[in-house]
């Protein structure tokens, strides 16, 4: 592979601030006029697409809110765990959910839920390795999620 000059590992950086290629571009010092082509372009050059990844992981691992910390809030509060949850978060709780498990690509309807969960799941392991894994959800949200699919 080969190493990033010294614009590209500048946008890097910059992009990892707001994830947004053009104003990363103009930042980096690439032409401002050009910069949203340049910042799409970048965007798709395997090394940089693997330094963002890896910038990424780095910030995330200083993060003191990481994914799994935000999928387990979403988790619970789609659970209805949540303090003074309430049905218009539950619903945007497992809308979120569903997007970072890829589900919102999904084209095939679900018949029963039982499916649907079975489909995340694999959906998880496959794509994502495990989003949310078994291990990481406490026994009482795993059993109030097997008590609300046992009602459908």
């Amino acid at each position: 592979m080969q190493e990033l000059n010294t614009k590209q590992t500048r946008f890097v950086e910059e992009f990892t601030v707001d994830f947004n290629a053009s104003q990363a571009a103009v930042r980096a010092g690439y032409s401002e006029k050009s910069s949203r082509a340049i910042g799409c372009e970048l965007l798709t050059i395997p090394n940089i697409k693997k330094a963002i990844q890896t910038r990424v992981k780095e910030l995330s691992n200083d993060a003191l809110v990481n994914r799994e910390l935000i999928i387990s809030g979403l988790l619970a509060e789609a659970m209805n765990y949540g303090d003074k949850s309430s049905h218009a978060a539950r619903v945007s709780a497992w809308s979120q959910l569903a997007k970072v498990s890829g589900l919102n690509i999904e084209s095939k309807p679900h018949d029963d839920v039982q499916q649907l969960l079975r489909d995340i799941t694999a959906n998880n392991a496959a794509t994502r390795n495990g989003l949310l894994p078994k291990d990481n959800i406490p026994q009482y949200q795993l059993d109030a999620l097997r008590a609300n699919v046992d009602d459908y």
